[in-house]
């Protein structure tokens, strides 16, 4: 991944990929297939893309390099991320969530596993300096997996500088996961730190076959010793790899086809064979490297006593970065591609298809596309048509025959779905002092139903009631303060003594009125207060609890940092939307600042538009304030938000004329049902 990391400096010195300029660039040389393909732009709505994978229902999660998980279905980017792990991820130039895999099981376990460079608690975030990649997994309930799932596979592989970090995660046939893991040196100068990966006694740049519920090594690899499973020889499959960024498992053989990234000179794909030694960085390609032979770990290792590579491209004084990439086994493609290796080059810009002889070994490659984007991730879909990432000029597309039929994305009509959900009131709505809050449930699972409402202040927890059925209610207390909440738990205990829960917090009004729960959708990139991207338009948009290009937040502070929620981050626009529930018609004002353009509207009608980049203050004041007409009942407040580069901040609450804090109107994010 040494060039990911040199387009990475890139992006942050040069803004490329944020420049519209940069995009405006590549869309005048279009993207070039044989006749009869046509490339398809699935979603560009990403921030630093690394590494996608199909759900069985028809969903793709889409992994950002700083630590969320996307989910796209049906032509939508959710708004809300699967997961958001950027707490946990090191982004430090190479560095971040690189590799996932869904369980075999996954329609019924809903395990995924996430590869990435770790920040342990107390190392400084997305920093230099030697970082752990770790292997984790995490259970996924519905669209949402939480962080709290996490289950800790592997976590002894160390990059000890800002390169060649964590890799690919595979599922084999036998539900083996196979890992690749690159040797933790410095791209520009080596040294001896690569020679770590000639050793079978760690896991710097090797390829391993492991155990995914414990991590351990399995029977059948090569080095295995059945009294210390755990120990890096046992769970080593082939060794002596600079930075095997992508590989894919042969349909027959399930052996992996690595991609393996060179240094200065070559860029290698190969057949991981059981015990294979590739030689880095004694060799690169098919040179045996002068700056490594005269090491003592060198001296048996060169060009002829290590495990040949099926394909050795020089960099022929360009950048060069392979991405291995995925068979093709389906039939969407032309007959004669069936069984081919697809494959490309992240630095420039290609995909090439390779033909197999009957031993699975490398025959003849063909140029497939060129001017392709970035490609970091290269895969063919369940619906038969080649999907990749583009780290930054384009995101997810895919490749289609137009004279054949896609297939199906859904293999199967089983979801992971919860078996009990709460269906108001939505989690982070505020109430009043001695409002009634109805609580409504719903569950696919036969048992006993309870609610359990409790008041929190602090660490102090102080029961409400507790009731049996799908449907209650309680009134929310009149002495909570600002920091206190009440959370109400749905369970549903069936007879055999298992068990399955949701849980719901709600708020009381805060005493500054400023709201701290909106709906957001995605970031529109490269827009501005001048654009108006929403279906229908913004004077009518509203938002549906089921709709997932929004989503609801709930921020702890009256500033909302959108650059906690929303990607992409650089450049773009986003709006935020909440009701106004008002006990009679009045005239106000809406107290609000941001550290950009802002735009509001109110029931429909624009009530302030202003471009202006100013100050946003972390204390209670409001710098625009334009006169409201609140009617009775519901009001619809939509802020739209732009950025230019820089924080990302807004903050609203409804006043008086006077400027005094208007306390019985209440923020919520839903209609009564």
């Amino acid at each position: 991944m040494r060039r990911l990391k040199l387009l990475v400096l890139t992006a942050i010195l040069a803004t490329v990929g944020s420049d519209p300029s940069y995009v405006s660039a590549q869309e005048e040389k279009p993207l070039n297939v044989p006749p009869g393909f046509r490339v398809e732009g699935i979603t560009g709505n990403l921030e630093w893309p690394t590494t996608f994978t199909f759900a069985p229902d028809g969903r793709v999660f889409i992994a950002e390099k700083a630590g969320r998980v996307k989910i796209w279905k049906d032509g939508v980017l959710y708004a809300r991320p699967l997961i958001d792990i950027r707490d946990e991820v090191n982004n430090f130039v190479d560095r971040g969530l690189i590799g996932m895999a869904l369980d075999p099981n996954f329609a019924q376990n809903g395990w995924i596993y996430l590869a990435y460079a770790w920040d342990a608690p107390g190392e400084a975030k997305d920093a230099d300096g030697p970082r752990r990649g770790r292997v984790v997994r995490y259970t996924v309930e519905g669209d949402v997996a939480r962080p709290e799932s996490a289950h800790v596979v592997l976590d002894d592989h160390w990059s000890y500088t800002q390169n060649h970090s964590v890799g690919t995660l595979k599922f084999d046939r036998e539900g083996k996961l196979w890992v690749s893991l690159g040797e933790g040196a410095l791209s520009a100068m080596p040294g001896r730190l690569a020679l770590k990966a000639l050793s079978i006694d760690n896991l710097q740049g090797k390829v391993l076959r492991i155990d995914p519920l414990t991590g351990e090594g399995v029977p059948g690899n090569p080095f295995y010793d059945p009294r210390f499973p755990k120990r890096a020889r046992s769970r080593v499959w082939a060794y002596g790899f600079r930075n095997p960024f992508r590989f894919a498992l042969h349909p027959e053989t399930q052996l992996p086809y690595v991609g393996d990234v060179g240094w200065n000179t070559y860029e290698m794909l190969m057949i991981a064979t059981k015990g294979a030694n590739f030689g880095w960085p004694c060799v690169e390609g098919s040179m045996d490297r002068p700056e490594f032979q005269s090491e003592p770990e060198c001296r048996d290792v060169n060009i002829r006593t290590t495990t040949p590579k099926e394909l050795s491209y020089p960099h022929a004084g360009n950048n060069a970065s392979v991405t291995a990439g995925d068979f093709n086994t389906g039939d969407h493609f032309p007959a004669e591609m069936k069984g081919q290796f697809f494959w490309g080059d992240y630095s420039t810009q290609v995909i090439n298809r390779t033909a197999l002889d009957e031993n699975g070994r490398f025959k003849e490659t063909i140029p497939f596309g060129t001017r392709m984007g970035e490609p970091v991730d290269i895969q063919f879909g369940p619906d038969g048509a080649l999907w990749y990432l583009s780290i930054y000029s384009g995101g997810l597309r895919r490749i289609v025959y137009q004279d054949l039929p896609l297939g199906a994305l859904a293999r199967t009509t089983k979801r992971n779905n919860p078996p009990v959900v709460i269906l108001s009131p939505l989690d982070g709505e505020t109430y009043l002092p001695g409002q009634r809050v109805e609580l409504r449930g719903a569950t696919s699972k036969a048992g006993r139903v309870e609610w359990r409402v409790t008041r929190y202040d602090g660490q102090r927890a102080t029961p409400i009631t507790t009731t049996f059925g799908l449907n209650t209610a309680f009134i929310m207390p009149n002495d909570m303060g600002d920091e206190s909440f009440v959370e109400a738990v749905l369970t549903v205990a069936d007879p055999k003594g298992g068990s399955s829960s949701a849980k719901v917090r709600v708020y009381p009004t805060h005493s500054d009125g400023y709201i701290r729960a909106w709906w957001l959708t995605n970031g529109f990139p490269y827009l501005t207060l001048d654009d108006d991207p929403l279906p229908g338009g913004e004077a009518n948009f509203i938002p549906r609890p089921d709709d997932k290009t929004v989503w609801t937040i709930r921020s702890p502070s009256h500033n909302i940092n959108l650059l906690n929620y929303v990607t992409p981050a650089r450049k773009g626009m986003v709006y935020a939307f909440v009701w106004i529930a008002s006990p009679e018609d009045r005239p106000g004002l809406l107290g609000m600042n941001s550290d950009d353009g802002l735009a509001a509207w109110l029931n429909g009608e624009r009530i302030w538009f202003n471009k202006v980049s100013r100050f946003m203050p972390d204390d209670l004041r409001d710098i625009d304030l334009p006169p409201i007409q609140l009617k009775k009942g519901y009001n619809a407040l939509l802020l739209k938000i732009d950025t230019n580069e820089g924080d990302w901040q807004f903050k609203a609450r409804v006043l008086n004329p006077d400027g005094s804090i208007m306390r019985d109107v209440v923020p919520k994010l839903a209609l009564p049902r």
